[in-house]
């Protein structure tokens, strides 16, 4: 693999994340909905390569796409501005890092420091957190959405929370796992941000050789 898809980890996620939200897969949109698979069973493993994750607890979660590497996750919301999902990812980095500190720079490098057209960057930061793993960051990114179907030309609030880490097995290989809300302030919802945050604690690293 080329250098440039090791790099991007971050960014890519950055980019599904806005791509299925500005697709409507949870404001409110039938059809999409449609192509969504509910999830039936309490805390449902998803067994990746390299780690696990549980799904979050809570009603009308809906699996958006999986393969061996990454899944994306989506919630079934009332409201058409109110959107909320959960990604795990996993790609191969080429860089090697000699300390956790290292690593948070690096990831503070791969997260947007401005917006587009569309969005407007607000604030954005990295921070070491070792509860998952030595070499592992928490990462938070908000923006602004001025451009969302169905928001009648009001602007969105969308928040990033997330965890990024480097597999104690595999240094090569890095994991994020996040979720992100997007909605009017009045929409935003301490009862779902805990629920992506049992998302995000529940990934657990398996074995997994470079």
């Amino acid at each position: 693999m080329d250098a440039e898809p090791r790099r991007r980890t971050l960014s890519t996620q950055r980019i599904i994340l806005l791509l299925l939200i500005t697709a409507g897969w949870l404001a409110g949109n039938a059809g999409a909905q449609l192509r969504a698979v509910p999830i039936t069973a309490l805390d449902a493993v998803y067994n990746l390569e390299g780690y696990s994750v549980t799904a979050p607890p809570g009603k009308n979660w809906f699996e958006l796409r999986r393969d061996k590497h990454n899944v994306y996750l989506g919630k079934r919301m009332e409201s058409r501005t109110h959107s909320f999902i959960a990604t795990a990812m996993s790609a191969p980095i080429a860089e090697k890092f000699e300390t956790p500190g290292k690593f948070r720079d690096h990831i503070s490098k791969m997260l947007p420091v401005r917006g587009d057209a569309r969005h407007t960057m607000i604030e954005s930061r990295v921070e070491t957190d070792a509860t998952l793993g030595r070499f592992c960051v928490r990462h938070y990114i908000k923006e602004e959405d001025r451009g969302a179907p169905y928001a009648r030309g009001k602007a969105l609030r969308v928040e990033t929370f997330g965890v990024s880490c480097l597999h104690p097995d595999d240094p090569g290989l890095t994991i994020s796992v996040s979720y992100t809300e997007r909605g009017i302030p009045a929409e935003t919802s301490a009862e779902l941000r805990g629920e992506g945050e049992n998302f995000v604690r529940s990934l657990k690293f398996t074995p997994h050789q470079p």
